[in-house]
C-alpha cells in the first residue's frame, strides 16, 4: 500500500475557537528506542483510513485512557530513555537521521584552543541531533504571513519543511513522535554552539512523557533574505530535562566568605591564572582536570541510536529440553 506522504501537523496550541479533531489518531506502528538510519528500519507507515459515507450515528467512543501522571520531586525519577517512534521512513520521511550529538564544531576546528574548554564541549554532545534530510533554500521577503516565506526543496519533502506560523519562520516536521519516561522533558532546540547567518532556532520544552503527538523544529529568519540548509545538517538538538528540576528549588546569594573553603580554592585558581598569565602556554587546564572530583564529565555517554535490544538469553525463559 502506497505510504500516506502527510507529515504529523504541528499547529499552535488549542484554543477554544478551535474545531475538534473527529479522526481518530493513526496507529503509529513499532515503537525504537532511538532510530539513525531510516534504511535499515523497518517500515512504520501510517495508513489514514479512506473516509467513509454516512451511514448511520457513529458508535459511541470507547473512554479515554487516564493522562500519565509524574513523580512529584526528581528523586523519583526513572532512568532516562528516548523512545523515538517512528511514523514513515518512505516519502517525506525518507532520509532523516537521529545521532547523538558530536563533540566537534567546524568553527571550533577553526580555533582549536576552543576545545580547552571543556563545558563548551560537553554541552555539544549533550543529547541527540536531527539532521536534515534534503538541501533547502528559504526565501523571506519580510511580511507576516506565512506566504511571505518561500520553501525551495524536492517535492518529496514538500510536506514536512514548510512555512507554517508565518514572521519568517521555517518548520521542520521530523517523522517520530518523541516518548521519554514519566517526568522527563525533551528541550527541542537548536544544534549547540552552531549559528547560522540571519536565522536563529526557537527553542521549547515538551512533556514528552505523556505528549500524545509531534511537534516541529523551527528556525526564524532575523531580517529579509536567503538562508540554506544543507541535506546532513543539525537542525535540533534533544536535551532530557527533568520535569520537576524547580520543585522545591530556592535560589539564595549570600557572600562568598560564607564558604571559606571554596573561598580558598578560588584564591588558588586566581593566582596560578596571575603566575601563568604571558607564558606561551597560559592555559591551566584545572577545570578539565578537576582533581578530587567524582563523576566529573569529558566525554557525555549519550547511547548509540538504534532499535531495542533483544532480550539476552539470561532474560529467555528456561528452555524445556535442557536436562534430557
Amino acid at each position: 500500500m502506497k505510504p500516506t506522504p502527510t507529515p504529523p501537523a504541528d499547529r499552535p496550541d488549542d484554543g477554544p475557537d478551535r474545531p475538534s479533531r473527529s479522526r481518530p489518531a493513526p496507529d503509529l506502528g513499532t515503537s525504537f528506542v532511538v532510530t539513525a538510519d531510516a534504511s535499515r528500519v523497518g517500515p512504520a507507515i501510517v495508513d489514514l483510513p479512506p473516509a467513509r459515507a454516512d451511514s448511520g450515528p457513529s458508535p459511541t467512543p470507547s473512554p479515554s485512557p487516564a493522562p500519565p501522571s509524574g513523580p512529584p520531586t526528581t528523586e523519583a525519577l526513572p532512568p532516562f530513555e528516548l523512545r523515538a517512534l517512528r511514523i514513515t521512513d518512505a516519502g517525506w520521511g525518507a532520509g532523516w537521521e537521529l545521532r547523538p550529538a558530536p563533540p566537534r564544531r567546524p568553527w571550533m576546528d577553526g580555533h582549536p584552543h576552543a576545545y580547552h574548554c571543556l563545558p563548551l564541549v560537553v554541552a555539544n554532545q549533550w543529547g541527540w541531533q536531527i539532521h536534515c534530510p534534503v538541501d533547502v533554500r528559504v526565501v523571506w521577503d519580510g511580511s507576516p504571513e506565512p506566504a511571505g516565506l518561500t520553501v525551495e526543496l524536492h517535492p518529496e519533502h514538500r510536506a514536512a519543511i514548510t512555512s507554517q506560523f508565518g514572521q519568517g519562520i521555517v518548520t521542520f516536521s521530523p517523522p517520530w513522535m518523541f516518548r521519554t519516561p514519566p517526568g522527563w522533558d525533551l528541550w527541542a532546540k537548536g544544534p549547540v554552539n552552531t549559528w547560522r547567518r540571519n536565522c536563529v532556532p526557537l527553542e521549547g520544552i515538551i512533556e514528552t512523557w505523556w505528549l500524545p503527538y509531534t511537534f516541529t523544529l523551527n528556525w526564524k529568519l532575523i531580517e529579509p533574505g536567503e538562508v540554506t540548509f544543507a541535506r546532513g545538517d543539525a537542525v535540533g538538538q534533544l536535551l532530557p530535562v527533568p520535569h520537576q528540576t524547580f520543585a522545591e528549588a530556592r535560589a539564595i546569594e549570600e557572600p562568598l566568605g560564607s564558604e571559606p573553603d571554596l573561598m580558598a580554592r578560588m584564591t588558588a585558581w586566581r593566582e596560578e591564572r596571575e603566575r601563568r598569565a604571558g607564558q606561551r602556554h597560559q592555559n591551566h587546564l584545572m577545570y578539565r582536570k578537576a582533581q578530587d572530583v567524582d563523576g566529573h564529565l569529558v566525554r557525555v555517554p549519550v547511547p548509540p541510536v538504534g532499535p531495542r535490544p533483544r532480550s539476552s538469553a539470561a532474560d529467555a525463559p528456561n528452555d524445556p529440553r535442557e536436562g534430557r
